[in-house]
C-alpha cells in the first residue's frame, strides 16, 4: 500500500517539477568527466551534487545581487538540491522510474530539453544583426522614433462579426466617437469605452501611420480580431522622439527575435523535407494539419504588429 500511495503522490499536480528534477539528476549521472566545473560539493548518501549543478542554478539570478545575497541564494540552492536528489533516491527505491506515467513524464521532459538546447546553442547564435539593418530601421519607422508621439486617445472597444465590421466602418465616417457610441446602442452592438495616454510604440504598427496624421477629432476604425474592432479618437498628441542610440537595443532585440523565429521555423521545414515521417493507421488524417507554419519575413520595414509591440516595448 505504501508504494501505491506514493505513486499517486507523485503523479499528482507536482509530477511535472519533479519528473524534471529526476531527469536533470538522471543526465547529471550520465555526464561523466572530472574538471572543476564537476567537482562535488555535496555527497548525499551515494550520489553527488556538483559545483557545476549549483553553478547553473545561481546563473539565473538577476545581475548586480549583493555578494551577501548571492551567498544567501547559494546556500538556499544547495539545499534545494540535497531535498531534490533525496526524492529522488526514495522515487528509485519505490522503482517509479518503471512506472508509465514516470516514463512517459521523463520522455517529454527529455525531449523538451534537448530541442531548446538546440534551438539556443545552434539556431539562435545565427540570429546576429548588422548595424546597417538596426539603421535601417530606424530610418524606416520615423513614427516610432525620430517622429515619435505620445497620443492621448480615446477607444470603443466592440464585439462585431463580419456582416456588424462592415456597418460599423461605413458608419464611422464623418463621425465622432461619440455618434459611434450611439450607433452602436442604437443597433444593440456590444461595446466598452476608455481613454488614456499610449505612446507610439503601444498601437498597432500597421495603423501607426495613419494615427501619426490624425487630427484631434479624427476617428480610425480598425478590425482588432477576429470578431472584434477598435475605435480611436486622437484628442492630443505630444512629440517625444528617440535618437537612434537610445532606441538601438530594443531595435537589435526586435530584430534579433525576428530572425530567430524565422530560422526557427525553416530549419523545422527543412528537417521535415528530409526525414521520413508515417503517420500511422488512423492517424494519417492529421498529416496535413501537423505540417509547420509559413516562415514569417525577417524584413525590417514590415514586422508583425504584435512582434513591434513586444519588440519596442523598452521605449517607453
Amino acid at each position: 500500500m505504501k508504494t501505491n500511495r506514493t505513486t499517486a503522490l507523485f503523479c499528482a499536480g507536482g509530477i511535472r517539477l519533479f519528473f524534471l528534477g529526476l531527469l536533470a539528476a538522471a543526465l547529471s549521472a550520465c555526464g561523466g568527466g572530472g574538471g572543476k566545473a564537476s567537482q562535488v560539493a555535496v555527497k548525499v548518501n551515494k550520489d553527488e551534487i556538483t559545483v557545476s549543478q549549483i553553478n547553473d542554478q545561481l546563473a539565473h539570478l538577476p545581475a548586480g545581487i549583493p555578494a551577501d545575497r548571492i551567498e544567501l541564494a547559494r546556500g538556499q540552492i544547495i539545499g534545494r538540491l540535497v531535498n531534490e536528489q533525496l526524492l529522488v533516491q526514495q522515487a528509485l527505491e519505490h522503482k517509479l522510474d518503471r512506472d508509465p506515467a514516470v516514463l512517459g513524464a521523463l520522455q517529454a521532459a527529455r525531449a523538451n530539453v534537448l530541442s531548446q538546447a538546440y534551438m539556443q546553442r545552434v539556431i539562435a547564435p545565427q540570429a546576429k544583426v548588422s548595424e546597417e539593418e538596426v539603421h535601417k530601421y530606424y530610418a524606416d519607422n520615423p513614427d516610432l522614433f525620430s517622429q515619435r508621439k505620445v497620443y492621448r486617445l480615446a477607444e470603443l472597444s466592440i464585439a462585431a462579426n463580419a456582416e456588424q465590421q462592415k456597418s460599423i466602418q461605413e458608419a464611422a465616417r464623418g463621425k465622432s466617437l461619440k455618434q459611434l457610441a450611439d450607433f452602436l446602442a442604437e443597433h444593440k452592438i456590444g461595446f466598452s469605452a476608455e481613454s488614456g495616454v499610449r505612446t507610439a510604440e503601444q498601437l498597432p504598427l500597421a495603423h501607426l501611420p495613419q494615427i501619426a496624421q490624425m487630427k484631434s477629432g479624427g476617428v480610425l476604425v480598425y478590425a482588432s480580431g477576429p470578431d472584434r474592432v477598435s475605435a480611436i479618437e486622437v484628442l492630443a498628441s505630444e512629440p517625444r522622439p528617440v535618437d537612434e542610440k537610445t532606441a538601438t537595443p530594443a531595435i537589435e532585440k526586435f530584430l534579433t527575435n525576428v530572425k530567430r523565429e524565422e530560422l526557427a521555423v525553416n530549419e523545422i521545414k527543412r528537417l521535415r523535407e528530409v526525414a521520413k515521417i508515417e503517420y500511422v493507421g488512423d492517424f494519417a488524417k492529421y498529416a496535413s494539419s501537423a505540417a509547420p507554419a509559413a516562415a514569417p519575413s525577417t524584413s525590417a520595414e514590415k514586422p508583425a504588429a504584435s512582434d513591434q509591440d513586444k519588440g519596442i516595448a523598452a521605449l517607453h
